[in-house]
């Protein structure tokens, strides 16, 4: 089977700012999340996957904030000493080589769900997707894992059917009833996690929900109904959207790992002096002679 990498962008480079320490650069910038999140693609290219690609975010206002413009306002402000690595991040990104997508008006959600929809159909590739994001579990399948960016077991239909007692599909409406304060999605208040969990095993979709309504104890019915705006506007932010991805052909993501390159621009461009080590000391063992075994 070929394997496809698929990376959030922000998952990764969120940990690498956290994960290590202050690292100047020669003209005095912090470049530490450049580096560890350097470091952890080359990790995972070294796997040697057959297809990769990185997923951004679009920088601006996508199409949730024009359904709901308070999308996302009690987030965080991205400290901009984290907000000014990323522009290098990209362009060393651009300089390597590696495919990379972002399409104008979604998130990188949408981004990486739709390559996976669009290749599919492909019975020979599985799709590793290397993310943080609960919502985007709901892609998992026989053929589509998610990986946590601190972890390197792959997250799988079967563990989460262990540990949801429903299909992935169902998260949507899951998180829909939860919501979710850091992108300001309200969910249904008073629903928590026990109790959502046991309205989705039992009831599957927040569609079918309401309509057995009557079904629902009167204290669980009571609070679903004073929250179905809530529930249902939910569900509209946190579903994926459908992006026309008819012109990208898989060829278009195929991968090969460059050390010669990937030393030129990562040592002797950027003095990233340990990732050079590093791939110096792969380029060395690739070029060593294979032993012959005469039987």
């Amino acid at each position: 089977m070929k394997q496809f990498f698929l990376i959030d962008w922000f998952a990764f480079l969120y940990r690498a700012y956290y994960a290590f320490p202050e690292m100047r650069n020669d003209a005095g910038k912090n470049v530490n999340a450049v580096y560890g999140f350097l470091r952890m693609m080359l990790k995972r290219v070294v796997q040697k996957p057959d297809f990769f690609m990185i997923a951004w975010d679009w920088p601006v206002k996508t199409f949730r904030h024009e359904m709901f413009p308070e999308y996302k306002a009690t987030r965080k402000k991205m400290e901009d000493d984290f907000k000014d690595q990323i522009p290098l991040i990209q362009t060393i990104v651009q300089e390597l080589w590696i495919p990379s997508l972002i399409m104008p008006w979604y998130e990188a959600d949408d981004v990486l769900a739709n390559v996976i929809w669009r290749f599919k159909e492909h019975e020979d590739v599985v799709f590793q997707l290397f993310t943080g994001d609960k919502d985007l579990k709901q892609l998992l399948d026989d053929r589509v894992y998610v990986v946590s960016p601190d972890k390197e077991i792959p997250y799988k239909k079967a563990d989460f059917l262990r540990d949801y007692g429903f299909e992935p599909a169902l998260i949507v409406d899951y998180l829909a009833l939860l919501g979710d304060s850091a992108d300001n999605v309200k969910g249904v208040m008073g629903i928590g996690e026990k109790k959502a969990l046991t309205l989705v095993q039992e009831y599957g979709s927040i569609e079918h929900m309401y309509e057995q309504l009557s079904q629902i104890s009167v204290s669980v019915r009571n609070i679903l109904e004073a929250g179905k705006e809530d529930a249902f506007q939910s569900k509209r932010l946190i579903e994926l959207a459908k992006i026309d991805m008819s012109d990208k052909k898989l060829e278009n993501f195929a991968f090969g790992l460059d050390l010669a390159l990937w030393m030129e621009v990562l040592g002797d461009r950027y003095h990233f002096s340990s990732l050079k080590k590093t791939l110096s000391e792969m380029k060395k063992e690739a070029e060593k002679p294979q032993q012959l075994w005469l039987f």
